[in-house]
């Protein structure tokens, strides 16, 4: 019954462009795309976006005109392979440490959003990438002084076994993610204007959703094992760091919760935007690709 309602695996593609890199990651096949020359512009999407290959597809081809632009799947999301495995913050952390190693010798300028933003931060405080990192830009990035900073706990865990059995897991997690729920997620949270959630949007969230395997990542999520606490990690991070927000930012993420990132960091600003709220980089794509690149030239260098 449940697996009826699973999208035919292949059923997403990239609405990126650019060229595929091969990049297999623990023995697991990885998305990563990359287009443009010059300094190397490192992409990290968010856990709620699903996918690289469609949360950026805006800011990627603006950046590739001056930058090389590389973006990558987390495991588990979007293009990636979806393995049933115990996912955690640990994991994704090490898999951008790794990713800035193998995909360039350079410094990179770090672009993140959401979750992913904190996975990012922690990475860019690991000893091996000092001096790797010529710039974090975290986009309504979670993780500090709230629910997102806590250690899972029993009863999460226990979330987190229901979302991955493959019956009631099934179930419980079609319902979640049905289209009238992703809908109003992406209306009432995601997008400041509610028609900027068009059908082809949702259409897009919902093929993500019900790939085979699409639950496994976000149980983790449920049970609150990808809660990242990064209040120690923003002090560690030895480059400059820009905080983006949109001004419209609502409940999961309200552009109040901005300062704290700034004044955490060792170096850090804020960049707000009016007409957005958890995606400026999708809501306005040119006036963020444009404070992204003089935050770039002017603090890193």
């Amino acid at each position: 019954m449940n697996r009826a309602l699973r999208a035919p695996a292949g059923s997403l593609t990239s609405a990126l462009g650019g060229t595929r890199q091969a990049w297999r990651w623990r023995g697991y096949d990885i998305f990563a795309t990359e287009a443009g020359q010059g300094p190397l512009v490192f992409l990290v999407h968010g856990i709620y976006a699903g996918s690289s290959s469609f949360e950026f597809r805006k800011l990627f081809p603006l950046l590739a005109r001056k930058y090389r632009v590389v973006a990558i799947d987390l495991l588990g999301s979007g293009l990636s392979e979806r393995p049933n495995i115990d996912y955690s913050a640990d994991l994704f952390v090490d898999q951008i440490v790794d990713a800035v190693h193998h995909f360039g010798p350079d410094a990179a300028a770090l672009v993140c959003s959401s979750l992913g933003a904190a996975f990012s931060i922690r990475a860019a405080a690991h000893a091996s990438l000092k001096g790797r990192i010529g710039s974090l830009t975290a986009v309504c990035p979670t993780g500090l002084d709230g629910v997102l900073d806590e250690p899972a706990k029993p009863p999460g865990v226990a979330i987190t076994k229901l979302f991955r059995s493959p019956v009631v897991g099934e179930w419980l997690f079609n319902g979640l993610a049905s289209r009238p729920s992703l809908g109003w997620f992406l209306r009432n949270q995601a997008y400041a204007d509610p028609a900027s959630a068009t059908p082809e949007i949702i259409d897009y969230y919902w093929d993500a959703t019900h790939q085979p395997g699409s639950r496994f990542v976000p149980a983790h999520f449920v049970g609150g094992a990808l809660n990242c606490g990064i209040g120690e990690d923003l002090p560690r991070v030895d480059a400059p760091i820009l905080i983006a927000w949109g001004e419209c930012a609502g409940t999961v993420s309200p552009i109040e919760n901005a300062p704290a990132y700034v004044e955490r960091a060792a170096d850090a600003e804020l960049a707000t935007f009016p007409i957005s709220r958890l995606l400026p980089h999708e809501e306005e794509p040119l006036a963020f690709a444009q404070r992204l690149e003089r935050f770039i030239a002017e603090r890193a260098g």
